[in-house]
């Protein structure tokens, strides 16, 4: 019975190894994917860079070779090095957008040798001097309208000088009518203002991230006075300045569509993410958290390459950590094999003992009976009393050596198979020792491979698991099932204007306060970055409307501080439950919709996902 169990005890720990080697390739899958997302989101910025990060991404969908894939490392640091020389090259932005104004503009034949001597100073200036030069081009601007005297009759100057058979007039050009007190001015601030509206219309776009363009157009369509049409052309100045909206003649072959680079995250910060979501042992937490500082302050592309090599190398001891614990786990498999064995020698020697000792006690009864049929016969054939007693006398001592020799083995065997049983005893004691230290190990493990480190809820790769579990109750017993996924609003900018560890103590407060606010049946897990995600078990879509409400409204007005600072914290969360039929994949992809909505409604709200149609 007892070998039975240590056989189960063995398999099961077999069963936890695999286990452990399953979340080893799952780790090792979720850094290919996050080097894929990294390596697209660094894609674009140059052609020679694009080929070695593809390959980089080829690489790393086959089986990895350390050679290879430090030669490729080293040769993105390399060029990456390279791109970092040529951007601390004089910045040549804005004076570029002024040479590609210029070049358009169909000037009268009096003004062209004006523009080439502009064109020709431009291309020795940079951004120091964009200040003149937007001045220079300016005055060129003015002083051809100033010789257009019938530009209220004619077509508009700015049209001819941004000819095009499809170019429609501005509508926000307006034509005021002149005072007859001072005619030369106010007509001189109208054509200023006519200037200014239709360069901003030229300059502007529907793709524009920020509408400040589209602000400019209005301060100048109100603008009564010379000096707010100068203010108005000094903050366009600084927005070309700011690369806002600059055009991009030079990379004709990407997409239309503009992103706010704001809205994207940093190089830093997906590192920082990837640190968040790594389950790093008890002993590197430090180091992991002095990396994770580390990012958070250098963010200076010259430091890309030794800041890459160093998570790297943290990323590979997280990996040694675990390849030493589970060579570690393997030893002790080893060694529990080793002793299960030689509890199978014990038992097989106490049975060949057993089946000897069984086969002395038959020779041992046969020869007394022999010996007692030899007395039988000599008492029958004896003639004379003393020939008989002598006859007795000797078979009576043979019998006796016989069970001297058969007491004599069987203490022996008995004293044998004592110290065999204390010693077995004594391993096994020992066994079981280290079976307790082990089990409180693959324990503490389990929950820490289960556990986000920062906020100390129940992480991503435990919320599949309650998932899978909740979703066969769901199928079983009919019970409703809703799944709400939360966002924190705005956090890149706690990140930003704070720094991370008040993004770090805003993620600890808004966890610790979800998890203390749900109901006993309720799960919530930290799914990675700001999202959260929730499984209310037996509640309806509209009663979990109600409930995550009131939670975004604990959050609302949690009154978070940092430093002295008040923070404004909110949240936005999208719902949606479980039909019949429904998959996990499909209930959350319409969660997340409820989520991009509320926050294309203004963020700090919850929409549920079949009120998406209305």
């Amino acid at each position: 019975m007892e070998l039975e169990q240590w056989k189960q005890k063995y398999y099961d720990q077999l069963d936890r190894l695999e286990k452990k080697e399953q979340d080893w390739e799952k780790l090792e899958s979720t850094l290919k994917r996050t080097i894929g997302r990294l390596s697209l989101a660094a894609e674009g910025q140059h052609d020679v860079l694009d080929k070695h990060i593809g390959t980089l991404r080829n690489a790393m969908k086959k089986e990895i070779n350390r050679q290879s894939l430090e030669s490729i490392v080293d040769d993105i640091s390399r060029i990456i090095s390279k791109l970092e020389e040529k951007e601390n090259s004089p910045n040549r932005q804005s004076v570029n957008t002024l040479e590609q104004l210029l070049q358009k503009l169909n000037l009268p034949k009096s003004a062209e040798k004006t523009r080439d001597k502009l064109l020709q100073k431009f291309s020795k200036s940079d951004d120091d001097k964009r200040d003149d030069c937007l001045k220079k081009t300016l005055d060129l601007l003015l002083s051809v309208i100033e010789t257009d005297t019938g530009a209220a009759k004619k077509k508009g100057i700015i049209d001819r000088l941004f000819s095009s058979d499809d170019d429609t007039p501005s509508s926000a050009i307006e034509n005021k009518p002149t005072s007859s007190v001072s005619l030369a001015d106010e007509q001189q601030l109208n054509t200023y203002k006519n200037c200014l509206l239709e360069l901003l219309h030229k300059l502007d776009n529907p793709n524009s991230p920020s509408g400040k363009l589209s602000a400019l157009k209005m301060g100048a369509r109100d603008a009564q006075q010379k000096s707010e049409l100068d203010k108005l052309s000094d903050q366009l100045s600084d927005i070309l300045q700011s690369r806002i909206e600059a055009p991009s003649s030079n990379n004709n072959a990407t997409s239309h569509h503009t992103t706010d680079a704001s809205l994207q995250p940093s190089i830093q910060e997906l590192l920082i993410r990837l640190l968040e979501q790594l389950i790093v042992p008890a002993d590197l937490i430090a180091e992991a958290d002095k990396m994770k500082h580390r990012l958070e302050q250098e963010t200076d592309p010259k430091n890309w390459k030794t800041l890459l090599k160093e998570v790297a190398l943290l990323i590979n001891s997280i990996r040694s950590r675990m390849q030493k614990e589970k060579q570690e786990f393997e030893n002790f498999l080893q060694q529990v094999t080793d002793r299960l064995k030689i509890m199978d020698l014990f038992l097989q020697n106490e049975t060949s003992n057993l089946q000897e000792a069984g086969m002395q006690g038959q020779a041992f009864d046969k020869q007394i009976g022999l010996n007692v049929d030899e007395i039988r016969m000599d008492i029958n054939q004896a003639t004379e009393l003393s020939n008989l007693k002598e006859n007795v006398n000797t078979k009576l001592d043979t019998i006796s050596g016989h069970i001297k020799l058969y007491r004599e083995s069987e203490d022996s065997r008995f004293k044998k198979s004592q110290q065999e049983i204390t010693d077995m005893h004594s391993k096994m004691q020992t066994l079981e020792s280290e079976t307790v230290k082990l089990k409180k190990l693959v324990v503490a493990k389990n929950k820490q491979a289960m556990c986000d480190a920062l906020t100390e809820i129940p992480n991503r790769l435990a919320y599949e698991k309650k998932a899978t579990e909740e979703i066969a109750r769901w199928k079983r017993f009919s019970n409703p099932l809703s799944l709400a996924i939360w966002d924190i609003d705005l956090f890149k900018g706690v990140n930003d204007t704070y720094g991370h560890k008040a993004g770090d103590k805003v993620l600890k407060t808004i966890a610790q306060l979800l998890i203390n606010s749900i109901r006993e049946t309720d799960f919530l897990a930290r799914y990675g970055g700001e999202e959260f995600v929730m499984l209310l078990p037996g509640t309806k879509q509209e009663e979990t409307l109600r409930l995550v409400n009131k939670l975004r409204e604990k959050i609302e007005s949690c009154g978070f501080h940092y430093h002295g600072n008040a923070v404004k914290i909110t949240a936005s969360c999208g719902v949606s439950s479980f039909n019949e039929n429904d998959t996990l994949t499909q209930v959350f992809e319409r969660a997340d919709k409820a989520l991009y909505k509320a926050k294309d409604n203004g963020r700090n709200q919850c929409v549920v996902a079949a009120c998406l149609s209305d």
